[in-house]
């Protein structure tokens, strides 16, 4: 994604999907290995060890403060046409929204796999612990981009996509690259059109085999995170002789740690938008509070009061007309 700051701030490994463990050893000659990646005393928490966590994910989400720009485009481009991107790559991003019932199949899964001997009952009682852990930016629903957040399913972002740009075959997905910041790692996927096959074959593809970070299947993307919580406030638990997991805290001196997520870059050309139908646009954006830490300034969000009223201007509320001008306007 397109930052802002210093580039000493940000190391990119290209073509690779990193986990926690290879990172660490790749950059700890790295000033930002000193920042937070360099912990090993975190206290444990869901991801690591011997059971993996794995989301299935089936939205994406964009955040951005340019609403009337994506209004007037109709839709979504790389403003600096790959100008900021370290691969010269112009690209329209997106990231992974997780819904509530998705981290809730996500325990189910844990649960299952930490205990093969789980029974019906147990099954059936809600355990509800992995909310709790869901506490980086990656669940959040601020933002960090701007006031504004577009949320559209993996299916009508990737439909749109192969109409728009793959003349109707499905996209390609590779892995990018994971790139680390001061607190943040993040896996990008590349999606292009396999017209650009050529153009892109340094980029490994994207596949799914057993523990890799991010694959894609069935028109979700799968999310296996390691270090989903940024600020530690629990202790995770194991009850082994009651087949459950369990939260302990809060605690006294939160420990902060680095936090990963998944990000989807569209290959779309300099210039070039991938276009939604303006309805589409307006009934799926929401209003976002300002994070507390951020990528872009401050002066590029805004209070709800001020969203709402451009919202209104952008998308005026249509009056309701009556059968026969709806007939007659169709024909005429």
């Amino acid at each position: 994604m397109q930052r802002q700051g210093n580039i000493k701030e940000q190391k990119h490994y290209k073509a690779r999907h990193l986990k926690l463990n290879d990172l660490k050893q790749e950059a700890q000659d790295t000033h930002l290995y000193k920042k937070y990646l360099y912990k090993d005393d975190i206290p444990p928490y869901p991801g690591p060890g011997e059971v993996s966590l794995e989301f299935h994910v089936s939205r994406l989400k964009h955040d951005t403060y340019k609403l009337e720009e994506i209004k007037n485009d109709g839709g979504f481009k790389d403003p600096k046409s790959g100008s900021e991107d370290p691969d010269r790559l112009s690209l329209v991003w997106w990231s992974l929204a997780v819904a509530p019932e998705e981290i809730q199949s996500a325990e189910r899964r844990l649960l299952e796999e930490a205990f093969p001997n789980w029974t019906e009952e147990q099954a059936r009682q809600k355990q509800g612990f992995l909310v709790d852990f869901a506490s980086s930016p990656a669940f959040s629903e601020k933002s960090r981009y701007g006031s504004y957040r577009f949320t559209f399913t993996v299916q009508e972002v990737l439909e749109a996509y192969s109409e728009q740009y793959c003349s109707g075959r499905p996209p390609v997905m590779r892995v990018l690259r994971t790139s680390l910041y001061r607190q943040e790692v993040m896996y990008a996927v590349l999606v292009h059109s396999s017209a650009n096959d050529e153009l892109f074959s340094e980029y490994p593809m994207l596949n799914d085999p057993p523990n890799t970070i991010c694959a894609y299947r069935d028109g979700r993307f799968t999310w296996r995170p390691e270090a989903m919580c940024e600020t530690h406030k629990y202790v995770l638990l194991q009850r082994r002789d009651k087949n459950l997991m369990e939260v302990w805290g809060l605690i006294q001196d939160p420990q902060f740690y680095v936090w990963d997520h998944v990000a989807i870059a569209l290959h779309v050309a300099g210039g070039q938008v991938l276009k939604f139908d303006s309805d589409d646009l307006r009934k799926n954006l929401r209003f976002c509070e300002r994070d507390a830490v951020t990528v872009r300034p401050e002066s590029d969000f805004q209070h709800y009061q001020d969203a709402q009223n451009l919202v209104t201007r952008l998308w005026p509320l249509k009056k309701e007309v009556s059968l026969q001008q709806r007939i007659r306007g169709s024909t005429e």
